[in-house]
Parts: structure tokens; C-alpha cells; sequence
């Protein structure tokens, strides 16, 4: 793959300049990264991330998950870095922390995050509830989802193997396991300016819904309608609206709203498409490079129809 900047100030004199794969001796930093940028791990859709190599007992000892989150749904999110190409182990290391983060409770959950909050310097002197509320922008009358009903395991690596692409596969699809990988690469331009591509191998491509075995023994994994995801929230707030744009929606009214004519869309990726279509919302700092004029946030999650006449964003 090969990856260039485009530079030029005119559109008829801009060029590409070619932007080279680095040794990925960058990559010692990518946890560093996606902790800075709770956004990038699942496109459109924010993480709240809650520790950071927490110390989880086994009967073997003390492993370290990478990474530990929790997404809009009260999903846990659990992320395992490795440099360069993945070890065959790193599935089983990955189900080990699975096995151990599916009996956190409720409150243990919240104590690993305030204590995460508390000793970086994040979220001073506010309770989990509303870190989570301001998170994913909802309303103080939102009742909050139940915590650690599912898990999604991320592997994410300069390199993925076949193999490991091929056990991962079968875990999702025979076993119901929501395990993703995402291969990272990192390249340089010739002025020194650093690009990184996230590309998911497998699993979390927005369109992916895993849902439990029917009745008759039979199961849908995917969203199979025939428009994209943003075209799809885009419609429904439509719906909502009218086009109207002083009628007021929030993130809950979407899902909602969609859940009714699809029920296998992926609900967690509502609040993304909002937060990413929203003009104004950048400055809580979501999405800060994906912002398109659809949307216009009026408070604490409320948002309405943008109007290029009547809204202007100050930075």
C-alpha cells in the first residue's frame, strides 16, 4: 500500500509526496496514542477508556490487559498491543482477560475507573456516572445501561498472521466471541510528518452485529441493509425532524427510532455518526478530524438540524 500527503496550496498544483512505512519503532507508542484517542480504535465511535494495564489475578498469577474501556452500551472494551507481528499466544493471553474481566461487577467496574480518573489527572472530583453521562453526551434523565452484559476484544498489531486472522474468524463466527483485529502501520513523509493507518482486519467495521443464537438455533451476524451506516442515521433524524431544523432530538431518540425498521443495526455506532455529522461538537473534543456540517449541538444531549444560516461555530 502506499500512502502520500497531498501538497500544494491550488488544486491544479498540488502533488503527492510520498509518504515511507517506518520500522514501526512508532508503534512502542501507538498504546500511548489510542489512550490519547479514545475515538480512533472503532471509526466513529468513542471509548471510554477506564484503566490501563490493571493488574487482574488469575490462578497462575497477575496478567495486564493493554487497555481497558467501556463503549456507550456498557460493553466492555479490552485491547491488546503487540509490536510488529502477533505472537500465536495472543489470542489465548486475550481470552485470559476476557475470562477475567466477565466477572467484574458493577461496582468493581466503577472503583477501576475512578481510581484510573483520580491517579491520571482526569474527570477531578466527578463519579463515574457522570463521566460516563458527559462521555457519550446523554441526558441527565437517561438511564444508564447495565454494565459488562458483552465483551469486544481487540487485537491490535503492526502485523496480523493468517492464523491468528483464521482463529479469530472462527471465535467470532462459530462461537459468538466479538473478537476484532486491526493491523496498524506507521509511515513517514519526507518533511517528517507522521501518518497512521488503522485497517480492521477483521470484526468492528460498523456494520457487524452480534446477536445471540434464535430459538430455531439460527443467527444473524450482520446489518444487511443496502445504505451506509451514516446515510442510514442520517435518515432517521430526518424522520424525526421532518427537516425541520428547530425540533430537537437526542442520541436515544435515534436508536430508538432506527431500532424500530432495523433491528440488527448496530446501535453503538449512533452516537458516532452524530457526534462525527455534528458542527459544533469538536469542541468536547470527539472526532476532531471527522466533522461534517449535519447536525448542531444545543446542550447536554440535545442536538438539532444544522442551519448554515442561523449556526456559526466559534473556536
Amino acid at each position: 500500500m502506499a500512502i502520500y500527503r497531498l501538497e500544494g496550496g491550488e488544486t491544479s498544483e498540488c502533488k503527492l509526496i510520498h509518504a515511507k512505512k517506518t520500522s514501526l519503532e512508532y508503534e512502542s507508542h501507538i498504546e500511548d496514542w489510542l489512550e490519547n484517542s479514545p475515538w480512533a480504535l472503532i471509526q466513529n465511535e468513542t471509548i471510554l477508556w477506564i484503566d490501563r494495564q490493571p493488574s487482574a489475578k488469575d490462578e497462575e498469577g497477575t496478567i495486564y490487559p493493554d487497555l481497558l474501556g467501556i463503549d456507550i452500551d456498557g460493553n466492555l472494551v479490552i485491547v491488546e498491543f503487540k509490536r510488529a507481528r502477533t505472537p500465536r499466544d495472543v489470542v489465548a493471553q486475550l481470552l485470559e482477560y476476557a475470562a477475567w474481566a466477565d466477572g467484574l461487577s458493577k461496582e468493581e467496574i466503577q472503583n477501576i475507573a475512578e481510581n484510573y480518573f483520580n491517579e491520571n489527572n482526569i474527570h477531578q472530583g466527578i463519579g463515574f456516572n457522570d463521566v460516563f453521562t458527559n462521555t457519550f453526551d446523554l441526558l441527565e434523565s437517561d438511564e444508564l445501561p447495565l454494565l459488562n452484559r458483552k465483551l469486544r476484544l481487540y487485537i491490535v498489531a503492526g502485523e496480523i498472521p493468517d492464523r491468528i486472522i483464521g482463529v479469530c474468524n472462527y471465535l467470532r463466527s462459530s462461537q459468538r466471541v466479538d473478537i476484532s483485529c486491526i493491523s496498524v502501520s506507521v509511515f513517514e513523509t519526507e518533511t517528517g510528518e507522521r501518518l497512521v493507518d488503522m485497517d480492521t482486519i477483521i470484526g468492528d467495521d460498523n456494520k457487524v452485529e452480534l446477536k445471540n443464537l434464535h430459538a430455531n438455533g439460527t443467527s444473524s451476524s450482520r446489518w444487511t441493509g443496502n445504505k451506509g451506516v451514516r446515510e442510514v442515521v442520517k435518515d432517521a433524524v430526518n424522520e424525526i425532524t421532518n427537516g425541520d431544523t428547530t425540533v430537537e432530538f437526542s442520541i436515544k431518540d435515534v436508536k430508538n427510532h432506527i431500532h424500530i425498521k432495523n433491528p440488527n443495526f448496530k446501535s453503538s455506532t449512533v452516537s458516532g455518526q452524530i457526534t462525527a455529522g455534528c458542527t459544533n461538537h469538536n469542541s468536547k473534543g470527539h472526532h476532531p478530524s471527522s466533522k461534517h456540517n449535519y447536525y448542531w449541538r444545543i446542550g447536554n444531549g440535545k442536538y438539532r438540524l444544522y442551519d448554515p444560516q442561523e449556526d456559526r461555530f466559534e473556536v
